[in-house]
Parts: C-alpha cells; sequence; structure tokens
C-alpha cells in the first residue's frame, strides 16, 4: 500500500519532535513555526507538550540573544497552544518588538541588517529576514494591538523587496549597502522565504483602507515572484538551488516552502489558481524525498550569502536540519488542490 499523506505527516512530526532542537536560533524557530501549523491542523497534544515545555525550559535557562534570527523562536511562540499568553508573556514579546523597532541595526534604507549570533555581516541585508523578523513583528503587533509595529513589518517587506526584487520577479539572496548592489545569486530557499512570509502577510493583515497601500504591494510583489519561479521550475517539480542555474542540484526545503505559500494562498485568495499545478508538483516531489523516518531528504544546509552559482552548488545537503523540517511540515498543514 502507498503512503498516504496522513502517514508522511505523522512521520515527519515525529522525526521533528525527536530531532536536537537545542538552542533559541532561527533553524528551531522555523521548525517549530512548521510544527505550531500542524498543530493547529491536527490538534495534537504531543506537538502541544513538547512546544510547551521547549518554551519552558529555554526560557528559564538564560539569555536570549537579541539578533534578526534569533527572533524567529518568538513567531511560534505566540501560536503554541499550552501557552497561555499571560501578562508576563506578552511582556516578553513586547521586548522582541521594541528592540526591532528601536536597538536593531539597520540599513541606511531602514532595512534591518541580517544579524547572526555566530558572526555579522555588517551592511548586509538578506531576504531571510523577512521570515526570521520581519514576519513576527507584524503578528506581534496584531496581537499586542501595537500599530507602529504592524507598519515597521509590513516596512521592511517593503524595502527589502524593493532592493532584492529582480524583473524576472526572483529574489536576490541578499544586498551589500557598502556595494550598492545585490550580492549571492537567486537561491531557491531565499525565495521560499519571501512566498510564505507574502502569503502569511496577506492572510492576516486586515483587508481595510488603512492597510491598503501595503497589501496591494505584498500581493503584486508575490505575483510577480510566483510568475518568474513558474517559469523555472524543474521537470521534478523542484527548483534548483540557483534558481537561475540549472546545473546547480535540485532542493528540497525551498519546494515545500514554494508548495506550502502557492496552496495556501490559493485557499485563502491570494494567489491566482493558474498556479496550482506548481504547487501540486513542488508537494509531490518534496513528498517523494521523505523518509521512512518521515525526515526531508535534499535539503541543502545553512547558507550565507555566497559569491557564485557554483559555491550554492557545493553546499552540503541531505542532513536533517530544523528548517528543512519546519517548511516540510509548514507544507504538510495544507493540501494539494484537486490533485489529479
Amino acid at each position: 500500500m502507498s503512503r498516504t499523506t496522513d502517514y508522511v505527516r505523522e512521520r515527519a512530526v515525529e522525526a521533528t519532535l525527536h530531532m536536537p532542537l537545542r538552542e533559541w536560533n532561527w533553524s528551531e524557530g522555523v521548525a517549530l513555526y512548521g510544527l505550531a501549523a500542524l498543530e493547529a491542523r491536527t490538534g495534537s497534544s504531543d506537538i502541544a507538550e513538547f512546544m510547551a515545555t521547549w518554551y519552558y525550559k529555554q526560557l528559564s535557562g538564560g539569555q536570549i540573544a537579541e539578533t534578526v534570527n534569533a527572533t524567529a523562536p518568538w513567531a511560534a511562540f505566540m501560536k503554541a497552544s499550552k501557552l497561555e499568553l499571560d501578562e508576563e508573556k506578552r511582556a516578553l514579546l513586547g521586548q522582541r518588538v521594541h528592540y526591532l523597532l528601536h536597538d536593531a541595526l539597520r540599513l541606511n534604507n531602514g532595512a534591518y541588517e541580517h544579524t547572526l549570533t555566530e558572526t555579522k555581516f555588517g551592511g548586509q541585508l538578506w531576504v531571510d529576514t523577512l521570515f526570521m523578523a520581519g514576519l513576527f513583528l507584524v503578528e506581534a503587533g496584531l496581537l499586542l494591538k501595537n500599530d507602529e509595529a504592524v507598519r515597521e513589518g509590513l516596512r521592511q517587506f517593503r524595502v527589502h523587496a524593493e532592493k532584492l526584487q529582480q524583473e524576472n520577479g526572483l529574489f536576490y539572496h541578499g544586498y551589500d549597502e557598502g556595494k550598492g548592489k545585490v550580492i549571492g545569486c537567486m537561491w531557491a530557499r531565499g525565495n521560499a522565504w519571501a512566498t510564505v512570509v507574502a502569503v502569511e502577510l496577506l492572510g492576516i493583515v486586515p483587508a481595510t483602507p488603512a492597510y491598503e497601500d501595503e497589501r496591494s504591494f505584498i500581493q503584486q510583489t508575490l505575483k510577480r515572484q510566483l510568475e518568474g519561479l513558474r517559469r523555472y521550475q524543474d521537470v521534478s517539480g523542484l527548483w534548483t538551488t540557483v534558481v537561475t542555474e540549472p546545473g546547480t542540484y535540485t532542493e528540497s526545503s525551498a519546494a515545500a516552502g514554494i508548495a506550502y505559500a502557492v496552496l495556501q494562498g490559493i485557499r485563502q485568495g491570494s494567489v491566482d489558481s493558474a498556479h496550482k499545478e506548481m504547487g501540486n508538483a513542488a508537494y509531490r516531489a518534496a513528498c517523494a524525498l521523505i523518509d521512512h523516518e518521515g525526515v526531508l531528504r535534499g535539503v541543502s544546509s545553512g547558507t550565507a550569502v555566497q559569491s557564485h552559482p557554483g559555491e550554492y552548488h557545493v553546499i552540503a545537503r541531505d542532513r536533517l536540519e530544523g528548517y528543512g523540517q519546519g517548511l516540510l511540515l509548514l507544507m504538510l498543514s495544507v493540501d494539494m488542490i484537486d490533485p489529479v
């Protein structure tokens, strides 16, 4: 008997719950975001217990770094069902919002400098920041009724897109203010970060006159990007790790993220149904790379901005990665649309 989506979903959750999510950092944050999406869909008590325990241990364990990447776990913190958002927890969210509004390093255009706990990339903005911090800022702003945070999160989407999106609709990995130009390549997982964030924002930002301009900008940016991604999709349903370079290897986490964005976007009305087959093909391709233990294979390792396509092509892949599992679980929180 062939695997069902429910079977694959259960195995993927089990693999993620048993992986070593050791620290409060970006990879763990993506894994937790995916787990939160699956908890919302399935009501899994195992996920709920795991997330409550993880956050309790982490928040009891000491200082949490004030960087863009270390903001990522705060997004799922708001969604964990067993973590009652009392005044203490709201205060913690408020502290991270305050950091992003007032203390985070910025470029001249107001974009966040992409800061990590391990190293610094002075004067650089990366597409990753949209997921790691920008999305959180909007979600937290809406939850805390802090309109300044909502608008700043939306502005981060705009200033990143203005620097990174190209004529073909795709996003470059980064931009260097000192060099005055984009850096890296049109990296697949980076494009997944952008599509996921665009769809998530269009799903949560109120469709009111107050946010009409911001929503319109996100909608047009997403439309152009998906048209570009459809042109470059590999016959396998995946994308090559440098989207515009067919000689680079195909990569699975990008496909999972893009599949989620397309299929979720179609359901909420922010993505044209003409992209259905692209989303379904990416979904099937990602599922084909889930092994018997529920691990998504073919995931490229953590990737800083590289100098040329060849450097992206030699990044290690096929390891168990928190962000790979997170994007997979996010994809599995939706279904294919009218699968053939």
